[in-house]
């Protein structure tokens, strides 16, 4: 499907531009976690409530977030649970006072409030507490997650390729992760296990893009060898443009459909990867690339530099 031709885009040219793109969201990320005093981690990384509770007929999600909103336990995830004919809601609240046993007495202030709900009969309840050591244990193991995935991404592209490609590509992808991890905060929204798990899958899509590029710079560089690796580059990103366009914009279209349409548990979920396609889609270009031009040119350099010094070294000798 060509929808945009032959295209001749010295995109390297602009690079300094979403360099600035790049860092201006990063600042701006950084002042916003400063002045929140952290990130918002969710009821999975932090101490809360969660209790569920299977009714005698099918609940209406939005009936008990209007019951549970003026209760003043705080702001509550409320998701179906489960399979579907089995009636069942889990309710998460994060830990909001400072006494020992609050974590109990909302427990029993949510399974009350349910109990009083009309028209639909509550059958069974249970209850989980997730204390500091389960929210800190989470949060570690969701660090390390992230950074085995980059650590394998490094070991794959750089034997796949050449090292640095892989270095190209490992830093895109933290760019990547660091710049939707911006967006999350300023839009505040919470991290939890869902927005984990869209994080370690946008790392997947993303370092995806590069490496297509990457084999097509492999092959430009033996069939076209009369041209520099920059005009290589230029050249390989411009032939997988329209693959780029297509994959990313339907992904984009799927993920903002989800945004929309998915409903506040998975809204989070849904706003890492719509952020994540878009910065993932020109990181491959404007952070990995670049990477690679400037490695050649470093190591170039000492090369020309004992290249002129050579004749002058042998006359001196003379």
């Amino acid at each position: 499907m060509d929808i945009l031709g032959d295209t001749k885009i010295d995109w390297l040219k602009y690079r300094w531009y979403f360099f600035l793109v790049s860092f201006i969201v990063f600042a701006v990320g950084v002042a916003d976690v400063y002045r929140k005093g952290g990130l918002r981690y969710g009821i999975d990384f932090s101490e809360g409530t969660i209790v569920t509770a299977k009714f005698e007929s099918t609940p209406q999600v939005d009936s008990i977030r209007q019951a549970l909103s003026g209760s003043g336990i705080g702001e509550a995830i409320i998701q179906r649970y489960d399979r579907e004919e089995l009636n069942q809601v889990m309710v998460r609240v994060e830990r909001r006072a400072v006494d020992a046993d609050d974590l109990d007495t909302t427990a029993n202030q949510i399974i009350g409030i349910l109990r009083g709900i009309e028209g639909n009969k509550l059958v069974d309840t249970s209850t989980e507490i997730v204390g500091p050591v389960v929210g800190q244990e989470l949060r570690t193991k969701a660090r390390n997650a992230i950074l085995l995935a980059l650590g394998a991404m490094l070991i794959y592209i750089g034997f796949r390729f050449e090292f640095i490609y892989g270095v190209g590509a490992t830093v895109a992808v933290i760019h990547d992760v660091v710049l939707t991890l911006a967006l999350v905060s300023i839009f505040n929204y919470d991290i939890t296990l869902n927005v984990i798990a869209a994080f370690l899958s946008l790392m997947g899509y993303s370092v995806n893009d590069t490496i297509v590029i990457f084999d097509r710079v492999r092959e430009n560089r033996r069939l076209v060898r009369r041209q520099s690796l920059y005009e290589v580059i230029n050249l390989s990103i411009n032939q997988t443009l329209r693959r780029t366009v297509l994959t990313s914009g339907l992904t984009l279209v799927v993920v903002l459909a989800l945004f929309v349409l998915g409903g506040e548990v998975l809204r989070g979920f849904a706003f890492v990867f719509v952020a994540g396609v878009v910065i993932g889609t020109y990181s491959s270009v404007a952070i990995a690339s670049p990477i690679v031009i400037w490695w050649r040119k470093l190591r170039e350099k000492p090369a020309r530099t004992k290249k002129k010094e050579g004749p002058e070294a042998k006359t001196v000798r003379i």
